[in-house]
């Protein structure tokens, strides 16, 4: 599966919010996932696009990059 196709019905599919303890992600079907801080909401998303998440890598794939420069744009 190609992995750039993946992440743009990924990013429409859920809603990002903060909130004062954190994020909230919402899905279509009403699912509700909360988090406590944007490390942990960087992990799941890349989880569920099916990117590894290690963030002590020298050097990042480039969909991994763009994946935590989404998750930045709502820190």
């Amino acid at each position: 599966m190609d992995k750039r196709a993946t992440v743009r019905p990924v990013r429409a599919s859920y809603s990002i919010e903060q909130v004062e303890n954190g994020w909230t992600v919402s899905t279509n079907d009403g699912t509700v996932f909360v988090f406590a801080d944007s490390k942990e909401l960087v992990a799941w998303f890349c989880m569920v696009v099916g990117v590894p998440y290690e963030p002590k890598l020298s050097e990042l794939d480039a969909v991994e990059l763009q994946i935590r420069k989404l998750a930045k744009a709502y820190v």
